[in-house]
């Protein structure tokens, strides 16, 4: 594959699937070594590191990403060197300023939370941000010379510290007949184990490919002026969702309570924060792929006029369109099957949290296109557009959460259908303002209307080869073959139809 889009978008679609399917495994034996109490304490502290490093982990990359591909865009090698070297320190500063926050505040969180033992895993993640911060200018760097290998591997290397050094700290804790509030921090502490690994790499991968990358500052003030131009809408608006798992952390648990679940409040919100955000998160890791590959390639193109530009948007689109509805549809219909595969021991919590996971499958669908919308206009100078769109998503999903959660019937269940609303209405108003700006093609008006339709095909096949197996092969085999099934039956489709294919690519204009 000599495009260098589709190869980045391979590598870091493949490396992604593989960080969250760990992941997702990773809650499994968590799960059997943490009491229900261990993990809401684990689940509610969490949403406040998330929001604190959002910067680090997903802002301060894509400026950078942004920032070096237009420098090579314009052959300016001084400034690329000049964006590396004053992001490392503005990332030094930020790293500690978080590590304070979280440590400091720990004590009146949890307490306010109604859970106080929840405080050591803030002070573990409050260690753990640190070393996030001094991670995050290398990997915008290596994302924005598209060494997206490097991008990839690090964050590989991260999940795996989490999970079997951070497992192995459950393992050991939970078998000292200590509280909750202990093995919760042990829990938390494969972030900092994994943040410090993926840090070393990054550092030993930029001395052997960039040496002669120069340490020397030409244009400090020029530079962080340029950086925080950009870095203020993008933070504000990746910030507005981890923000939103707080409101989830606190408001829902709030509210359920007010309906008299006092007691499974606290369960209840971990079917979404514990049992179905990490499945979602499998998902969401090839959307992530697909933003990283095209914020470098849409800037480069922006910044260069060239003419691949409206190609490059419309299968941009496309590919989110043609990724997240599968997926979504697949986690929608077989919700229920999907958590009895996991959690075998725990077949009440599968059953009860099935329905929160089907709705917020159907939510990757509208995920999928803001991402992708989002890396189109941050690449096209657009910052401030997705953060006003995901605000007004945002506020859409309060409110609606607010409503929805205080119905009895339908309780945690109200706090999925508003991440649905809310992403519904974000990615609509953020494709709204794309193809303003760039038109769409009647051939991506025709190919979306046939991913559509190769959508419905695979679902219903899936569905009813799962039916027919149903009682002839045990459960999680059936779940097997009938996702084979579907896979099989959606590549069919999407082939012939020839919704994606390789001259699309080539037809990028981005060869190595």
């Amino acid at each position: 594959m000599k495009n260098k889009f589709a190869k980045n978008l391979g590598i870091l679609g493949l490396i992604g699937l593989l960080i969250k399917l760990i992941g997702a495994i990773y809650r499994v034996p968590l799960a059997v070594f943490m009491s229900e109490d261990a993990v809401a304490y684990y689940s509610l502290a969490y949403p406040w590191y998330n929001i604190l490093i959002v910067i680090s982990s997903t802002s301060i990359p894509a400026v950078i990403a942004k920032l070096t591909a237009e420098a090579i865009a314009t052959d300016n090698r001084k400034l690329q060197d000049d964006v590396l070297n004053v992001s490392r320190r503005l990332m030094q500063l930020f790293g500690l300023i978080t590590m304070v926050l979280l440590i400091g505040f720990s004590g009146i969180i949890s307490n306010a939370l109604g859970y106080p033992e929840s405080k050591y895993s803030f002070y573990v993640l409050g260690i753990a941000s640190f070393f996030v911060a001094q991670n995050a200018a290398y990997r915008g760097f290596f994302q924005g010379t598209q060494r997206l290998e490097l991008y990839g591997i690090s964050q590989l290397l991260e999940q795996l510290g989490r999970v079997f050094l951070g497992l192995g700290m459950v393992v050991m804790v939970s078998g000292m007949a200590i509280g909750d509030g202990y093995v919760a921090a042990a829990g938390t502490s494969g972030a900092l184990f994994g943040a410090i690994i993926s840090w070393g790499y990054s550092i030993s991968r930029h001395r052997k490919y960039y040496k002669d990358h120069q340490k020397m500052i030409s244009d400090f003030k020029g530079v962080s002026k340029k950086i925080f131009t950009i870095l203020i809408p993008i933070a504000i608006g990746a910030s507005i969702m981890p923000l939103l798992q707080i409101i989830d952390g606190t408001v829902v648990v709030w509210r359920l309570r007010d309906i008299g679940l006092v007691d499974q409040a606290a369960v209840l919100y971990s079917y979404i924060s514990f049992y179905s955000s990490p499945i979602i998160n499998i998902a969401q890791a090839v959307f992530a792929a697909l933003e990283v590959s095209l914020l470098p390639m849409i800037t480069k193109s922006f910044t260069q006029k060239s003419a691949s530009l409206k190609h490059q948007v419309n299968l941009g689109v496309l590919l989110s369109i043609v990724l997240g509805l599968p997926m979504g549809l697949g986690i929608w219909g077989f919700s229920e099957q999907i958590l009895l595969f996991l959690y075998p021991t725990k077949v009440d919590i599968a059953v009860d949290a099935a329905s929160v996971l089907s709705i917020m499958g159907l939510s990757i669908v509208f995920f999928s296109v803001f991402i992708a919308t989002t890396s189109i206009l941050q690449g096209i100078n657009q910052y401030k557009r997705p953060v006003l769109h995901l605000f007004i998503g945002a506020v859409v999903k309060v409110i609606s959460a607010y409503i929805l959660i205080g119905i009895e019937t339908i309780n945690i269940d109200g706090a999925a259908y508003s991440t649905l609303l809310a992403y519904l209405v974000a990615a609509g108003l953020n494709l709204f303002y794309v193809y303003k700006a760039v038109k769409p093609s009647r051939e991506f008006v025709k190919k979306g209307l046939l991913t559509l339709l190769a959508n419905i095909v695979m679902i219903l096949s899936a569905k009813g080869v799962f039916a027919v197996l149903n009682g002839r092969l045990p459960m999680r085999l059936n779940l097997l073959v009938s996702i084979a099934i579907a896979v099989v039956v959606y590549g069919v489709c999407i082939y012939f139809g020839k919704v994606i294919t390789k001259n699309d690519f080539d037809n990028l204009g981005e060869h190595e």
